[in-house]
C-alpha cells in the first residue's frame, strides 16, 4: 500500500486490485490498513492522489447462461475528495456522491443494477440481494425512470417512421 502510495505521489500511474465489495468500501479498506494516527494524512494523500475506483460483480445471468458484469465507477471529483477526507469516513456518503455524480462519469452500485434488470439480463431478486433494503427506493425510482426513458425513445422512434 505504502508503495503504492509512493509511486503515485512521484506522478506514476498506479493501478492496483484489492477484494472488496464496492468502491466505498476499497476507499475504507485503504484507510483502515494504517494505523489511526496517520489516517488523517493518509486521506488527504488519497483525496488528491486518487482518480478512480473501479469495482466489479459477477452474477448468473437471468437465464442462467453466463455471467453478468455488474461495475461500479468511482471517479474522484470534488464532492468525493471531501467525503474521503472528512474526520469520520462514511461509506454511505462516498455511495451517495456516486450515485449524484452520474453526470460525470461515476456509475453506482444500483444504476448498473437498474439498467441490467431493465435489459432482462439480471432478474429483480438478484438485483435486490445485492442491495440492502433501505435502498430499494433508490432502485425503484432508478428503474421508473429508466423505463421512462425507454418509452419515450421508443415513441420518438415510432414517430419517426
Amino acid at each position: 500500500m505504502e508503495a503504492a502510495i509512493d509511486m503515485a505521489e512521484s506522478g506514476h500511474l498506479v493501478i492496483g486490485t484489492l477484494h472488496t465489495k464496492s468502491c466505498a468500501e476499497t476507499i475504507d479498506r485503504i484507510i483502515n490498513f494504517y494505523e489511526v494516527r496517520d489516517q488523517a494524512q493518509i486521506k488527504n494523500l488519497l483525496s488528491t492522489l486518487l482518480k478512480a475506483v473501479i469495482s466489479q460483480r459477477l452474477l448468473k445471468s437471468a437465464q442462467g447462461k453466463g455471467l453478468v458484469l455488474v461495475p461500479e465507477i468511482m471517479l474522484v471529483d470534488n464532492t468525493v475528495a471531501a467525503c474521503i477526507r472528512k474526520e469520520k469516513f462514511s461509506v454511505s456518503e462516498i455511495e451517495d456522491a456516486i450515485q449524484g455524480s452520474y453526470d460525470k462519469g461515476s456509475i453506482s452500485l444500483i444504476n448498473s443494477l437498474a439498467e441490467l434488470y431493465v435489459a432482462g439480463k439480471l432478474t429483480l431478486d438478484q438485483v435486490k440481494g445485492q442491495i440492502e433494503e433501505k435502498s430499494y427506493e433508490t432502485l425503484n425510482r432508478t428503474i421508473m425512470q429508466l423505463n421512462l426513458k425507454r418509452t419515450i425513445k421508443r415513441d420518438k422512434e415510432n414517430n419517426l417512421k
